[in-house]
């Protein structure tokens, strides 16, 4: 089992800076965070931008890889954001990883001047054309693209005197389309359980659930001619009771029972940060059995 953590861009960067830092010293495989104008219960609180985060993160770390959990089409075009994704794997020499999901509803949804969000056929066509044409971005020079929602003329994405460098995508998605997306164009696969009110409510992962999409991702894998074990699965547990990071006998119970559904991956938030108050110890304590893990 691979362990990351999420660190969510609520605190400045004066603070944030050091959690980058202890993530990567500490010998955690990735770090991760929300791409989102503002998220849940923390709308009106501290909150940054996810791109300039990760090109600080990208320079103030060695070794770990890092990524957005997720970046969605409610706030980004794939063309510039191609680019700067681009220019974050450069900045951390070949480090990051691109997660991308649909996206909710909430503020993201209407954020840019929607008179209504979109509906979930939309935001699923959105979706399917945001991966496809974001993996054509990032292998090729220059690219063009008509599609419904989405259009690129002649975008010079990668840079002129390189071949493109390979940047995995991890993929959120729970139904069909998603998923034999993921199946296609992922290197990672990414669930946070099941939201009981599409990202109104803090998702919650149950053990049930998780097997349930990794039965089906695996048919969307087999439906497609791909190998379900190439595809990680990584799973966000951001459950409020118990945190995995209760104690170290909960993570362990944790990442036991998730292994045995299938996860290959296991993010668990960065303790101290609003709304997750847990003890920076015991991320210590899991620190220490990374490698029996």
């Amino acid at each position: 089992m691979r362990v990351g953590v999420l660190i969510l861009p609520s605190a400045s960067w004066a603070q944030a800076q050091e959690m980058w830092r202890t993530v990567d010293e500490m010998g955690f495989a990735h770090a991760w965070t929300n791409d989102h104008l503002a998220w849940q219960d923390m709308v009106g609180k501290e909150w940054y931008s996810a791109v300039p985060t990760l090109a600080a993160a990208a320079v103030v770390t060695r070794r770990i890889q890092f990524g957005t959990l997720v970046s969605s089409p409610n706030l980004r075009h794939p063309v510039p954001y191609a680019k700067e994704v681009v220019t974050l794997n450069d900045l951390s020499g070949g480090r990051f990883i691109l997660g991308i999901g649909a996206g909710g509803s909430g503020i993201d949804a209407i954020s840019l001047g929607q008179e209504q969000e979109w509906t979930a056929n939309e935001r699923a066509e959105r979706f399917a054309e945001f991966v496809e044409l974001m993996a054509k971005l990032l292998s090729n020079p220059v690219t063009d693209a008509d599609g419904k929602y989405y259009r690129a003329r002649q975008a010079p994405i990668t840079p002129a005197d390189a071949p493109p460098a390979p940047i995995p995508l991890a993929i959120a998605a729970y139904g069909p389309r998603g998923m034999a997306l993921a199946a296609r164009h992922g290197e990672i696969w990414v669930t946070n359980g099941r939201s009981p009110r599409n990202g109104v409510v803090p998702p919650v992962a149950r053990p049930d659930d998780v097997a349930g999409q990794v039965r089906r991702l695996v048919d969307s894998c087999e439906a497609v001619g791909r190998d379900p074990a190439t595809l990680r699965r990584l799973l966000m547990y951001v459950n409020r009771e118990p945190p995995a990071l209760a104690s170290l006998d909960v993570f362990r119970e944790t990442v036991d029972t998730y292994r045995r559904v299938g996860i290959t991956d296991l993010v668990v938030p960065f303790p101290g940060l609003a709304p997750f108050e847990t003890s920076m110890e015991v991320l210590e304590q899991v620190a220490g059995i990374l490698p029996e893990l």
